[in-house]
């Protein structure tokens, strides 16, 4: 129960056998969804460290939150670079109920918090929720969406009929009782009817959502009118009126309500209605630097798009998630801040100091060899007149196999070069050396234990065969990873980019099975890159994967040399590779 002390006793794996000290790190939520989606660290648990015991056993109590519904944890020795996930499938703690059912709540949080890291698992706790609590209304359209994103369209869609009755049924119970009905469910019932394509469901509800405060529709209803009455009376300070009227039912919602209201006070330029909602919006609202960037368009306000832009730069580092070890996340943060950081940089010379924006990416490019970092260099020291320092950022870019001969080619003779001169060719040398130490900073080298894989025919294939002979880039991934799924596009140029090296790109489907589906999905993304799959963790195991994606570079005798690399590093890393004697 949620308030209780809880005793943990833990028996480690061997990787950890020999730490002196563990340490326990958890996370909560509670059935309010609005706090499952504040900033991590505002949900950690605060866990005493592990002790050891008799029998090598480890040991800690801590007290769980009163609002928890749900917890999720995993062990790891005190530097964070060891650690025990469970296999992915993390130890989580669901708070049961006086007649003992684990709460409903407690089954969503779950499929929240493996929504990211495996859909699977998200269905699992989804359908027992729904099993236990089916007067849930809101859980059913979450249900169906779960079903196609872990099942495919074929099983998913096999589905079908059953829940078009099932919502039928809902329907025709509650059609005529919404005054009975809170938010959650009025949202639901509409989304449901949406999901199961019901046409007369979805105007019932979507029209009870709309007339309901505080529902999504009803916000975006509100935000649609406003300015749609705006367009014929003209009145901007009624239209703004209307939405600071409104403003106490829609926050919290998913429609952009803020949005809406913060463009149309930049449009009449009225400087305390754009204060009032720049305050409401920022740090949750428009991702990045686009927010600052809209403000800055008012002279008046210039100097407050230039300390948002410098406030969201400069944010802490985000708390790492469970299952990440403390270097995986520190590269992860590293891609993050590298691509806000041209954005900042360029925000910079814009709106503020040129001199200040080619400052930071400087000093970015004396510890990382990203080539995003020297594109935006190049572009900031040509657009100062710069010419010779130009072109020397752009000879780093253009030693970077990830660039193109076409592209070098052309940034080359951007900056004024014969792209087959001496002179541009000792630029290349000078690039390459500038940038060696940060790459081989990350080296590393180790070789994973025995394991094997599958092919779309069934064939069992050991990696140490797969990957003897060349570099080889193995990419953990899967169909039911949202961020994996967005990155093929990017693997795709990879393996071009590898070929034209003499290396390969080898992906391991994780817990996600041939078939198909899968055919008709690899088909579908143009993906061009050999698939094997990993349905029992025997890969995962011997590369100590976690989380997905994670990638690995090995040299041609199939040792790691780079590990869980961003995909913009790896030509680099290659390169390095076939450097060596």
């Amino acid at each position: 129960m949620a308030g209780d002390e809880i005793t943990v006793t833990y028996t480690p794996i061997g990787t950890l056998a020999d730490a002196p000290e563990l340490v326990l790190r958890g996370t909560y939520g509670t059935a309010d969804d609005k706090s499952w989606r504040v900033r991590l660290e505002e949900r950690l648990l605060t866990i005493p460290t592990m002790n050891r015991g008799s029998g090598g056993t480890f040991s800690t109590r801590f007290t769980l939150p009163e609002a928890a519904v749900y917890a999720a944890f995993v062990v790891e020795d005190a530097t964070g670079e060891r650690l025990d996930a469970n296999s992915g499938r993390l130890f989580d703690l669901l708070v049961h109920a006086p007649d003992d059912r684990p709460l409903y709540h407690a089954f969503r949080r779950r499929a929240d918090e493996f929504e990211d890291r495996n859909v699977h698992t998200s269905l699992e706790a989804l359908r027992r929720a729904m099993e236990l609590y089916p007067d849930s209304l809101d859980g059913w359209s979450e249900l169906r969406s779960f079903e196609r994103s872990a099942l495919g369209s074929t099983t998913g869609d096999s589905l079908f009929a059953w829940h078009q009755a099932h919502f039928a049924e809902l329907h025709e119970h509650y059609k005529d009782r919404s005054e009975e009905l809170s938010l959650s469910a009025i949202q639901g019932l509409s989304g449901y009817a949406a999901a199961v394509l019901h046409q007369e469901g979805g105007a019932h509800w979507t029209s009870i959502a709309e007339q309901t405060a505080g529902t999504d529709a009803w916000a975006m209803d509100i935000g649609w009118r406003t300015l749609t009455r705006l367009e014929t009376d003209g009145d901007t300070a009624l239209a703004l009126a209307e939405f600071e009227r409104h403003w106490p039912d829609a926050q919290g919602t998913t429609s952009p309500f803020e949005a809406f209201a913060f463009e149309l006070a930049i449009a009449a330029r009225d400087l305390n209605a754009l204060d009032r909602w720049v305050e409401r919006l920022f740090p949750y609202g428009l991702v990045g630097l686009a927010l600052p960037r809209m403000i800055a368009v008012i002279p008046e306000r210039r100097s407050r798009a230039v300390e948002l832009a410098r406030v969201r730069y400069e944010l802490p580092d985000p708390v790492r998630p469970l299952g990440r070890t403390a270097d995986e996340h520190a590269q992860s943060v590293a891609v993050q801040r590298g691509a806000l950081l041209k954005d900042y940089a360029r925000f910079l010379n814009e709106f503020a100091s040129p001199d200040a924006a080619m400052g930071i990416v400087e000093e970015a490019t004396t510890r990382s060899a990203s080539p995003d970092l020297f594109e935006i260099l190049g572009e900031l020291k040509l657009n100062a007149g710069d010419v010779e320092g130009a072109a020397r950022a752009y000879a780093a870019l253009a030693s970077d196999p990830i660039t193109s001969p076409e592209e070098a080619d052309s940034l080359a003779m951007l900056v004024g070069h014969d792209p087959d001169g001496p002179e541009w060719r000792d630029l290349l040398d000078a690039g390459t050396v500038q940038v060696l130490p940060n790459v081989l900073s990350a080296a590393v080298e180790w070789t994973p234990g025995d394991a094997q894989v599958t092919d779309a025919g069934g064939n069992r294939h050991t990696l140490a065969d797969l990957t003897a002979g060349k570099p080889t880039v193995v990419i953990f991934w899967a169909r039911w990873c949202p961020p994996c799924v967005q990155k093929i596009p990017d693997v795709v140029r990879l393996q071009e980019t590898m070929e034209r090296l003499g290396a390969r790109v080898l992906s391991i489907a994780w817990r996600d099975p041939a078939g198909v589906e899968m055919d008709a999905f690899i088909e579908e993304r143009g993906i061009t890159y050999p698939v094997y799959y990993d349905l029992e963790d025997d890969a995962t195991d011997a590369f100590g994967v976690y989380a997905i994606q994670a990638n690995f570079v090995l040299d041609a005798q199939g040792r790691v040399r780079f590990e869980r690399s961003a995909l913009v590093d790896i030509p680099r890393q290659v390169g390095v590779l076939n450097s060596e004697p």
